[in-house]
């Protein structure tokens, strides 16, 4: 299939037929390779719940969370005086 190079931006672009993308499976993101003189575009399978199970936070993130929980149980506990049952 022929097919133009177009100008997007500073860069240009291919516009890929919606019928080659369901083929090859091709969704949100791809891997671009050049290989031997030739672009090679392979799609990115994505893996369900993908670092759901990974290694933990770091203690740095973790004591972030943990301040930014106390700044908002300190701002809930200022209010609770004005609530009337």
């Amino acid at each position: 299939m022929l097919t133009t190079i177009r100008k997007v931006g500073n860069s240009r672009g291919v516009l890929i037929p919606v019928a080659f993308l369901a083929t090859c499976q091709i969704e949100d993101q791809v891997d671009m390779q050049l290989q031997d003189g030739q672009i090679v575009i392979k799609p990115v399978k994505r893996i369900l719940r993908e670092g759901w199970f990974g290694e933990p936070a770091s203690a740095a993130v973790l004591a972030i969370e943990a301040a930014q929980a106390q700044d908002w149980d300190i701002a809930a506990t200022d209010n609770d005086s004005e609530w009337v049952w």
